[in-house]
């Protein structure tokens, strides 16, 4: 994916969130409230990080800088701020997925091992 107009990283942004808010829909309200800045976020840091892994692919994690006779080899920063940005991501994906355990546990509770008559 080259980088994308700002309209379209938009869309996708809102593409992604759309995908992610329909899978916790049955979440209680209290708990959307709070899914629902955290879907936005990751939504966001999903399309960023598809466009820095499409400029590491392109150009490489690393390149040769030089300085006047010095040359060393040093860091994307693409792939620096990839690094960074994919252990935010997973840490709010984390956080995400805990409140969909929080419906899993509320089935459970629901499942007593009786049926009714």
């Amino acid at each position: 994916m080259a980088k994308p107009s700002k309209k379209k990283q938009e869309e996708l942004i809102e593409k992604e969130a759309d995908r992610l808010h329909s899978i916790f829909l049955e979440l209680p309200d209290d708990k959307r409230e709070v899914a629902k800045e955290l879907i936005e976020r990751i939504a966001f840091m999903t399309i960023q990080l598809q466009i820095l892994e499409d400029t590491i692919k392109t150009k490489g994690p690393t390149y040769t800088f030089e300085n006047g006779s010095q040359k060393m080899i040093i860091e994307n920063p693409a792939q620096k701020s990839y690094n960074t940005m994919i252990n935010r991501y997973t840490a709010a994906y984390d956080k995400l997925f805990n409140l969909l355990s929080y419906l899993e546990k509320n089935d459970d509770d629901d499942n007593d091992g009786f049926e009714e008559v």
